[in-house]
């Protein structure tokens, strides 16, 4: 009778300890794929995180996308530091999913996996039997508005340059990250989101100070120079348009 009780105890326990692995990575990938706005700013539409400036997320299944994503909501600094998540990372991302509910952190893990190739939630969906491989779509290339003023741009970085260096390569002393090359589309909307008084990360006061007062002609100008930055041709770029 005790050997039934302790096998019965055993899988009770054990139904609660895989419980929450089940429930993760359920959700709604339609519905994180709008949340992922926010995320996109910086880590980029494709998930490669902007040329290297921000981390990569290509690489999370659903279930490591969640678990990290819990774990900035929670302060579990423990699981944090052991991913080398912590620190400065932490100041930027608790903010941001400070306000996401579980159901909100299950949509986002859902469409990072099944968007950026994860895994996990990825598989939920295989091809239909026989159907033709589809081709990859080609990856969408940033393109600069016809009108942009990249000399315009290059005079308005002059302040950007005093934190994040003269040719935007960032500055570590003062957490001030990587600018150079970035697309149009991620400057131009982290610019705008500052703009607003919006908090992206511990220095966000520096940053809506700096951005208060642009105006979007300025805002596509300086997202335009960025973008070109470091890049073969600049310099002749900058000169047609000053």
């Amino acid at each position: 009778m005790k050997m039934i009780r302790r096998s019965l105890l055993a899988i009770v326990l054990g139904g609660l300890m895989v419980q929450p692995l089940v429930s993760m990575a359920a959700g709604d990938a339609a519905a994180g794929k709008a949340k992922f706005a926010t995320c996109a700013a910086c880590h980029g539409a494709d998930g490669k995180g902007n040329g290297g400036a921000f981390p990569a997320l290509t690489h999370l299944s659903a279930v490591d996308a969640e678990a990290v994503l819990t774990a900035f909501k929670k302060g579990d600094m423990d699981y944090l530091k052991k991913h080398n998540l912590g620190g400065a990372r932490y100041s930027t991302m608790a903010p941001q999913v400070a306000n996401l509910s579980p159901a909100d952190i299950a949509d986002l893990a859902a469409y990072i996996a099944t968007t950026f190739g994860g895994g996990a939630a990825a598989a939920a969906t295989p091809a239909a039997a026989g159907a033709a491989p589809v081709a990859a779509a080609a990856p969408a290339v940033p393109m600069i508005a016809a009108d942009a003023n990249i000399g315009f741009g290059h005079a308005l970085f002059s302040s950007c340059a005093v934190c994040h260096g003269a040719e935007g390569e960032g500055a570590k002393l003062l957490n001030a990250p990587k600018l150079s090359g970035l697309p149009v589309s991620a400057t131009a909307s982290m610019l705008e989101m500052y703009k607003a008084g919006k908090q992206l990360g511990p220095y966000s006061y520096v940053m809506a100070a700096q951005a208060k007062y642009l105006t979007p002609d300025e805002i596509r100008d300086l997202s335009a120079y960025i973008s070109q930055m470091n890049s073969p041709g600049a310099h002749n770029n900058i000169a047609q348009t000053e």
